[in-house]
């Protein structure tokens, strides 16, 4: 279902979602890349929220990104 450089949903801490990129699966696991935004491993972010970051997710946990999503 997902590959390398799938348009994915990603788990944020704080419980919403934010878009990103898979950029590599291991095993039952994807690596995520993703901006940053306000917050950043649910406090607020003191960095620039432009910023990505990455992260090792569960595929059960993510969410493709309808093509809609994908042009917001």
């Amino acid at each position: 279902m997902f590959k390398e450089g799938s348009k994915v949903l990603v788990p944020r801490t704080g419980g919403g979602y934010s878009p990103g990129t898979i950029v590599a699966i291991l095993g039952d696991r994807a690596a995520v890349k993703f901006k940053i935004g306000k917050t950043y491993r649910g406090q607020d972010n003191p960095y620039p929220p432009d910023l990505f970051g990455t992260k090792a997710v569960y595929l059960s946990e993510l969410k493709p990104m309808t093509k809609e999503e994908e042009n917001e």
